[in-house]
């Protein structure tokens, strides 16, 4: 539990220098003390266990950087308030589906002002209509009126102006004029694998009708722009948006699928470790490589690693470790909303599947054969919202009523789904008649998704509309529940006073 407990320091470590703002000097200094608590000489176990954890603690707190500082001369923040400006430069990221449409991220590079270009430098986000869709690496000239984000009226509030500061983004454009120019620019591999997810699209939407062609494609390949507004509204008031987002159960089902498609080659451990492997991180980048999905695909190696040498993995040790990893690439990630949302309901499945189950299989009606069948959706359901819901709250005001129904009738039908769907894309990707004549076997998996979805958010209570809540609020039911948690497991410890005798 040695690697676990130096990640939470390390976590800490950033939180406390993202609310508190010490001085490098300061952290340097603790450092240096912790540095030296844990050298050899007098001190004992604990002693060296405190140093070790304040070391790494003050490294979190170096690392971070605090938020970015729109001091750039050229930053294209200081274009807000001067009209219509004419600004060009690259997507600089796979766009993101949203309510009102698409919502992009412009590496910006020149602007004309007054019929005078000037050079400027920073990240843009625009929001467009869904049509016509751009893509990663595109240039782009807007016509448009640049803002600066709008903060928080009260204390406590969701700030959106520093959720996009923690992105280094400070100015923004509401549906700009777009007129796409010559040439794509960008990182050559991300490109290539964009293009061919781009294809696989293509192959199911020419294989599957809709709106089950563009389910697939959402639950495959993590793509949303083609799902109509009206069913990606139904899967949101139903609880079940997580099924259309690539996340970590989606990880698993694959890293599933390819586990048995090994063992049916019968490769050796070491070669079996490098095929997985290497398909967790293609299909993590070719999925977006989102937190979320990055954070799914390191906890994944490490528990192949830890099999691969025959060794136990903890499951609370890897989720610190991961978020470990990712924070030391880049600490502001930890206020990422899929990241808060993806590592507070791994972690709660982790914390809370047990006891609920137990208490599920308590219930006379899941004893019987009948309803047996519902307890692991309904486990996993009602576990996850304990430590996610209250995040889903803060920002989206918005809790589903209808959720655990709909988990228990979709959940069961998901692997289903991927791997017919998987098969129509192997074999459109072959032949595209192949891949239509498979999909007349995957269609009634990703039909059942779609219509018992449709059916369920068609309820009128199937969704809760509820006032935002403030930010005390929400950390003081994590304080509340993480005290009660430990208080339970230190209950349940053994009293080694009274243990037997050997």
């Amino acid at each position: 539990m040695l690697p676990a407990f130096l990640a939470v320091a390390w976590i800490v470590g950033i939180l406390i220098a993202d609310s508190l703002l010490p001085s490098a000097n300061l952290l340097v200094g603790l450092a240096a003390l912790g540095l030296l608590i844990t050298l050899p000489g007098r001190q004992n176990r604990y002693a060296r266990l405190i140093g070790l954890g304040l070391l790494c603690m003050m490294l979190g707190g170096l690392r971070y950087q605090g938020l970015p500082e729109p001091t750039n001369p050229r930053g294209v923040r200081l274009l807000a308030g001067q009209g219509n400006v004419v600004v060009q430069g690259v997507i600089h990221a796979d766009p993101q589906r949203t309510e009102e449409g698409q919502q992009l991220i412009l590496q910006t590079e020149a602007a004309q002002i007054n019929g005078r270009t000037v050079r400027v430098e920073g990240l843009l986000l625009f929001n467009l209509p869904p049509y016509p869709a751009y893509r990663y690496g595109q240039q782009v000239q807007l016509l448009g009126r640049v803002q600066e984000p709008r903060a928080a009226e009260h204390a406590g509030e969701f700030d959106y102006r520093d959720y996009l500061a923690r992105q280094n983004i400070f100015a923004l454009m509401h549906m700009p004029l777009v007129q796409p120019l010559p040439g794509e620019r960008g990182n050559p591999l991300l490109l290539t694998l964009l293009e061919f997810r781009s294809h696989c699209q293509n192959i199911l939407l020419r294989s599957l009708p809709e709106p089950q062609a563009s389910l697939a494609a959402g639950v495959l390949l993590g793509l949303k722009s083609s799902i109509p507004d009206e069913v990606a509204a139904g899967f949101s008031a139903t609880g079940t948006a997580h099924i259309l987002v690539v996340s970590g159960w989606h990880l698993s089902i694959v890293a599933l699928m390819l586990a048995g498609f090994t063992q049916r080659l019968q490769l050796n451990r070491v070669a079996t470790f490098w095929v997985l492997l290497a398909a967790i991180w293609l299909y993590a980048l070719f999925v977006g490589a989102t937190p979320s999905v990055m954070r799914a695909a390191i906890m994944a190696s490490l528990t192949l690693l830890a099999r691969t040498g025959e060794r136990q993995s903890e499951p609370w040790s890897l989720l610190l470790l991961a978020c470990f990893g990712l924070t030391l690439l880049d600490p502001q990630i930890l206020w990422d909303i899929g990241f808060q949302l993806s590592v507070a309901a791994t972690a709660s499945l982790f914390a809370f599947a047990q006891p609920i189950e137990e208490w599920l299989l308590h219930c006379p009606p899941l004893r019987s054969f009948v309803f047996a069948w519902t307890t692991p959706a309904l486990t996993a359901t009602l576990a996850a919202q304990i430590l996610a819901l209250p995040v889903i709250i803060y920002y989206f005001g918005s809790v589903s009523l209808i959720s655990p129904l709909a988990n228990v009738l979709l959940a069961p039908v998901l692997p289903v789904a991927m791997l017919l769907g998987a098969l129509t894309l192997i074999g459109g990707l072959l032949w595209l008649k192949l891949g239509q004549l498979i999909a007349l076997s995957a269609w009634p998996a990703f039909a059942w998704i779609s219509e018992i979805t449709r059916l369920l958010a068609d309820l009128h209570w199937a969704a809760l509309r509820l006032p935002s809540i403030p930010l005390w609020l929400v950390l003081s039911y994590y304080v509340i529940l993480l005290g009660w948690y430990g208080w339970k497991k230190w209950a349940e410890m053994p009293d080694p006073a009274v243990a037997e005798p050997a």
